[in-house]
């Protein structure tokens, strides 16, 4: 079985890893497109993509069918789908399509939608529901190629429980996942997040190391971490973490442990005013988390503002910059950069 999986553009090696530790099948990047790959699996192992946790979505791919970029393009589409067999069908009773566009084209996604699903109506006669459908099918174009397949995942695997606190400025789960892997967080390590919010990156460790690790997250905001704590009791993870009100630019003062790797998530700036406070809060971090980290600690951090940040730790020479790279979220950039204490 052929699949097609989503992930966030800039950590896909984490997520090829994953996916080969898994699943025991190679992936590779999809038709260079940033954030997609794909691996051929055994279908026995169809139950554990769901278990994937730098995945968003997975798609069993059935056919590609060549079509024409301009207005022809939707009669191609429309004539290859009565053509292809999509089994999943046979006993359903709803189904919907969905499109994503890569590419010039003279059509649109949801003409593409409309083609489509014109053309398995006629087909299979089925009805669909937007809502409550059956089955998702997926036709994704890119440049001159159509790619049909069926969606898997209803939801997205991102949502591993009911979060009752949602943070404003959350990173997802697999992005969190990705992070704790680039910090190569190992059994015995002391983790810290002193930038906690909603708790998403301790969960995602506490679930990831089940009681291997000790997990400490603080936040100087009362409310965020009143919120993490119900995140985390709902993630059923609240014994595998340790949480306290403190102030990230003091650590030392608040933190006896000798920490081992911290990945965080800190403020992008949008409340903290003018830059020149931004860089100031960056500085006093640094300092306080080289007083509290182990010789060669690691400090993953992930950070929209990567012009100024580096010139920070490039300023307070504790550390040294050994990798970054950029990532994609919810259409914003952010440079996720590795520090090793010096």
């Amino acid at each position: 079985m052929k699949l097609i999986l989503t992930t966030n553009p800039g950590i896909e090696d984490i997520a090829m890893r994953e996916v080969e530790e898994t699943l025991g099948a190679r992936a590779f990047i999809f038709h260079n497109l940033p954030g997609k790959l794909t691996a051929e699996i055994d279908e026995k192992e169809l139950d554990r993509v769901f278990s994937l946790r730098s995945i968003y979505h997975a798609v069993k791919h059935i056919s590609t069918l060549e079509v024409r970029t301009d207005d022809g393009g939707l009669l191609d589409i429309y004539r290859g789908l009565k053509n292809v067999e999509i089994e999943d069908l046979e006993n359903a009773k709803t189904f919907r399509v969905t499109s994503q566009r890569i590419g010039e084209h003279s059509f649109t996604s949801v003409q593409v939608q409309k083609y489509a699903g014109q053309a398995i109506l006629e087909k299979y006669g089925k009805k669909v529901d937007l809502e409550n459908f059956d089955v998702n099918v997926v036709c994704d174009i890119v440049g001159s190629k159509c790619y049909v397949g069926v969606q898997l995942t209803r939801e997205s695997l991102h949502k591993r429980f009911e979060r009752p606190f949602n943070h404003p400025a959350a990173i997802k789960a697999p992005l969190a996942y990705g992070m704790l892997k680039i910090a190569e967080v190992k059994d015995g390590d002391v983790m810290l997040d002193p930038f906690c919010g909603g708790g998403t990156i301790l969960i995602e460790a506490a679930q990831i190391w089940d009681g291997r690790i000790m997990i400490l997250g603080s936040d100087i905001n009362s409310r965020f971490l009143e919120g993490a704590m119900m995140n985390i009791k709902a993630a059923g993870v609240e014994e595998h973490v340790s949480l306290k009100i403190a102030d990230a630019r003091r650590l030392d003062e608040f933190y006896d442990a000798k920490v081992d790797k911290i990945v965080t998530n800190p403020p992008y700036g949008v409340r903290l005013g003018r830059e020149k406070n931004l860089k100031k809060l960056y500085l006093e971090f640094l300092n306080s988390a080289s007083k509290i980290m182990k010789p060669e600690g690691r400090i993953v951090i992930i950070n929209l503002k990567a012009t100024a940040f580096r010139s920070i730790v490039f300023k307070t020479r504790k550390f040294k910059l050994v990798h970054e790279r950029v990532v994609e979220t919810g259409g914003l950039y952010p440079h996720i950069f590795v520090l090793e204490k010096i």
